[in-house]
């Protein structure tokens, strides 16, 4: 018997010992794919970095009848006149529609949203080098995932309808994919039905994990918007940098 129970415990302590190596090699590998997404998220961050010098046929959109440059831009590259002009467009084509849900528009909020925590911009001028179409993303961990969260696609009235809106959120998957991102994010109103068929029609988008509608079912009818996500394809290898 004192064998049989010294056998028994010693299978207890091995078993112990085995199951504390093995959340150590988890923790130990999960402190490794932080470091690598970290990694990645600062090289994407870098300000010098040209996110749109491997996407040459798309610094350009000439399609029913329009013609616009478009460019890639951190915040910091962006001069004042630049930045209000993303601002009015914003405003002018957003402000009812936060104001029709419990979140208000806050002015002081949204242009601190567009110009902290490392906000990039892809912007479409014309020929008289006005800006027609842009969006603000940023690169960031959601939910301990690296993506790319594009915070608002926008274009002016006149531009609208003619496929430029689709064209720069192909881009952003583009240049996502490429700076090793999982996916793309969006927030959109539910009663932006519009934006809603362009995410989910047009583009393919469905709803992330972190939508109300996984995250707080029985409430989910409370939410005045919906949580949209494309996974991103991984590449074998990801990109280093320099490369």
């Amino acid at each position: 018997n004192e064998y049989k129970s010294y056998l028994s415990g010693r299978a207890t302590m091995v078993n112990k010992v085995s199951k504390s190596k093995e959340k150590k090699a988890q923790r130990k590998e999960a402190l490794a794919k932080l470091s690598a997404a970290q990694n990645l998220l600062t090289i994407a961050n870098k300000v010098d970095a040209n996110h749109l010098e491997n996407f040459k046929p798309f610094q350009k959109y000439c399609r029913n009848d329009l013609d616009v440059t478009i460019e890639c831009l951190h915040h910091s590259q962006t001069d004042k006149s630049t930045f209000e002009e993303l601002y009015r467009i914003l405003e002018t084509n957003m402000k009812q529609d936060y104001e029709s849900c419990y979140w208000g528009w806050n002015d002081r909020e949204k242009r601190k949203e567009m110009s902290e925590k490392d906000p990039w911009f892809l912007i479409a001028r014309d020929t008289s080098k006005q800006i027609v179409a842009f969006a603000h993303f940023k690169f960031d961990f959601d939910n301990d995932i690296e993506v790319l969260y594009c915070y608002e696609i926008q274009t002016v009235e006149s531009a609208r309808s003619r496929g430029l809106g689709k064209f720069m959120m192909q881009i952003l998957e583009l240049i996502g994919t490429r700076a090793g991102m999982k996916k793309v994010m969006v927030t959109v109103f539910k009663h932006n039905t519009r934006s809603l068929r362009f995410f989910t029609d047009i583009l393919k988008y469905f709803h992330d994990e972190t939508d109300p509608i996984y995250t707080d079912p029985i409430d989910e009818k409370e939410y005045c918007y919906q949580i949209l996500s494309k996974e991103l394809p991984q590449k074998k290898k990801m990109i280093a940098e320099g490369s």
